[in-house]
């Protein structure tokens, strides 16, 4: 079930229509694996061991710490879904199955805002718990949402709006605010952008608690994550959220990390050897995707974890040098430890900690991230559709390297478009007009380099007659021409006049190929104002509550 090779998965494209989901595989089927799990009905534990615990062990010692860190974030800003403080709290003393999902904590568009409703309500209907993790050790790369406006020459463009000032790119968990007057007025600067609507945008609702927000952490993903996460919590979501780099600075996760590196000649290579596999199998030449190969450098190994530091928050890559007993960790950047007795385990947990403790930032990068939730916290974990390709790289990782199944992953996303009234009703869909492009576009290239070919053109009722006249001669004379192509070798002279004929042609086609010119930029026109009117990339916080709420709730059912 883990897999997700299936030509909808594979070919994803985005409906046309303005409300649809996709869950693959199907809800029904999700909540049922899930029931089981329950019932304990799933296979024995895999015979592995992380830092002399058994897999079983460490797992139950990281869900653990997971359910206590999420509960006590959501806790510090809102009230805890009564649910899971009774799944938490079982008398049987067995911890409550896991959904989970993750993403940049921003104002994602409203088929990523879907996987918060799908994972409450699989939670709900299997007895479990749902946590959605922020991925704040991600870059926080433009403090800008699109939003579809009106230019000053009437024409519909997708204005970028700040809600702050930019800045070069660190990581979401370092990312403080620069400007509160930015800040501040970023809900109004939206309303008066965005294209004439009958509705309020949910942005009026939820900027208000970011503002709050932001003058206690002055971390702008947090603030941004709590203002959604207590509208969540009004239209009926019981999940809980807690930031990936609280998930990752435990000891479940040290340990976790501590084995890997002790063993990253052989990861490494399993690594790039499945990368490769991937590779070949999607036909992907860019070496970039969908993620770099590692590296070897001077001894040094390059490790899937990200380094940084308040004092130098520009995320740099992890290197490692396995020396003796030592695990030599640097960022060829300045920062460089040791940690000592890599085989004592738990000793060398607690010196990773302690680096962490001192302000070093030492996190998993996306592969790495989703294979720790998956296979030490979550029964099942939601991925959007980019996600859920980019980690069929992790499955074939974690078989290779841990000789294990992968654990269950689902893919889920949903396609909402703002309700808008288009001014460009007339036009039709995007569909219809690049439709007529095509056409138009083969009528002018018809005009340019065979004019004589074309039913109406250039001989109609309008021409002067003596440019009917020699138009018809002309066509005439093409014709003859390319009856009677000479031998190679004597075509010079056929050549020139073929060519002569062809440019005259055009000449005399070239107020009716101006006119198609002028058809086709205003069609490009059309279609570009078209493809942000029916954009499903637009912010949640443009809709309104109501209908997008009663919206993603129906799909996730």
């Amino acid at each position: 079930m883990s897999s997700l090779v299936t030509p909808e998965f594979q070919q994803y494209r985005a409906p046309q229509h303005n409300e649809s989901a996709t869950v693959i595989p199907p809800q029904s089927e999700l909540v049922d694996r899930l029931k089981r799990i329950e019932a304990g009905e799933t296979a024995a534990s895999p015979p592995l061991e992380f830092c002399g615990k058994s897999w079983e062990a460490a797992r139950l010692q990281a869900r653990r710490e997971a359910i206590d860190l999420a509960m006590a974030f959501t806790a510090a800003y809102r009230g805890l879904p009564a649910t899971v403080a009774t799944l938490s709290e079982r008398s049987d003393g067995k911890l409550p199955a896991i959904v989970m999902s993750g993403h940049q904590p921003e104002l994602f568009h409203a088929g990523v805002w879907f996987k918060n409703f799908l994972i409450s309500q699989v939670a709900h209907q299997a007895g479990a718990i749902a946590i959605n993790f922020l991925v704040d050790n991600d870059l926080c790369r433009n403090a800008a949402i699109r939003v579809p406006s009106m230019a000053a020459n009437g024409s519909v463009i997708a204005q970028s709006i700040a809600f702050d000032t930019q800045r070069d790119g660190v990581p979401w968990e370092l990312r403080r605010l620069n400007s509160r007057d930015t800040w501040d007025s970023f809900s109004q600067r939206v309303l008066e952008s965005l294209l004439p609507r009958s509705y309020t945008p949910l942005l009026s609702e939820i900027w208000p608690q970011a503002i709050d927000a932001v003058r206690r952490s002055d971390r702008l993903g947090l603030a941004i994550a709590e203002a959604r996460h207590k509208l969540e919590e009004q239209v009926g979501l019981q999940t809980l959220e807690v930031p990936s780099s609280s998930l990752v600075n435990t000891r479940a996760f040290a340990r976790f990390s501590i084995q890997l590196l002790s063993e990253l000649p052989r990861f490494q290579a399993v690594y790039n050897h499945q990368l490769a596999n991937y590779r070949a199998a999607h036909h992907i030449r860019n070496h970039a995707h969908p993620v770099p190969a590692l590296e070897q450098s001077g001894g040094w190994l390059e490790a899937p974890w990200w380094v940084y530091r308040t004092a130098a928050p520009q995320r740099q890559k992890l290197w490692v040098r396995l020396q003796n007993d030592q695990l030599l960790l640097s960022d060829r950047a300045g920062w460089q430890a040791v940690i000592e007795g890599r085989l004592d385990c738990d000793n060398a947990a607690s010196q990773w900690m302690d680096f962490q403790s001192d302000g070093v930032c030492l996190r998993p990068r996306a592969l790495l991230t989703t294979m720790y939730m998956r296979m030490f916290i979550s029964d099942l974990f939601v991925h959007g559709i980019g996600g859920g390709k980019y980690d069929q790289l992790t499955d074939a990782i974690m078989s290779e390297f841990f000789g294990v199944q992968p654990p269950l992953m689902a893919v889920a996303t949903a396609t909402m478009r703002l309700p808008i009234a288009s001014p460009l009703a007339a036009a039709g869909d995007s569909a219809t007009t690049e439709s007529e492009l095509r056409r138009e576009r083969e009528s002018a290239w018809q005009l340019k380099f065979h004019a004589e070919q074309l039913p109406a053109s250039p001989v109609d009722a309008d021409q002067p007659s003596a440019t009917a006249a020699e138009i018809e001669a002309l066509t005439v004379r093409k014709q003859v021409l390319l009856a009677n192509i000479p031998a190679r070798g004597e075509k010079w002279e056929w050549h020139r006049e073929i060519t002569a004929v062809n440019k005259r042609l055009s000449e005399l086609a070239a107020p009716q190929l101006n006119e198609s010119r002028a058809k086709i930029d205003r069609l490009n026109s059309i279609e570009r104002q078209l493809r942000v009117l029916e954009s499903r990339e637009f912010s949640f916080s443009l809709f309104p509550r109501d209908l997008l709420a009663t919206a993603l709730h129906r799909l996730s059912k």
